[in-house]
């Protein structure tokens, strides 16, 4: 059993310390803005300002090291990341658009959505503005 176990709890509390040593993985938008000013402004004046880049994008470290560019970005453009928000729940606030996913696809009680059902009549690079 590792000497700090029980410190904190049913927790080891060394393991706090080893967590604070991982470099961050996530990014803020400031740091997306660094090199895309065009597509942070236009994000904030529209309707999905208040989404953080990383809901739809990868994690940050996934695609900038030290400042450098190491990969593309992955982008999620699934009809499942859009449904997270948008799929109809009784709970939601009003003001968050919701759909019923197979009423507006028109689609049957055995047909599938498909993957990127969204993009298809929706422009994803358009939803940043108003």
């Amino acid at each position: 059993v590792p000497a700090s176990f029980g410190e904190m709890g049913y927790y080891r509390g060394d393991a706090l310390y080893e967590f604070m040593d991982k470099p961050p993985e996530h990014g803020t938008r400031d740091a997306c803005a660094e090199c895309h000013d065009d597509v942070a402004a236009a994000k904030a004046a529209g309707k999905h300002a208040a989404v953080q880049c990383e809901v739809c994008h990868a994690p940050y470290s996934t695609h900038v090291r030290d400042g450098d560019v190491i990969a593309a970005m992955a982008v999620n453009r699934s009809y499942k990341l859009c449904a997270y928000c948008h799929e109809e729940l009784v709970a939601r606030p009003d003001g968050i658009a919701q759909i019923n996913l197979a009423e507006h696809l028109d689609l049957g009680p055995e047909d599938a959505i498909p993957e990127q059902a969204c993009l298809e009549c929706h422009d994803a690079d358009a939803i940043h503005s108003p």
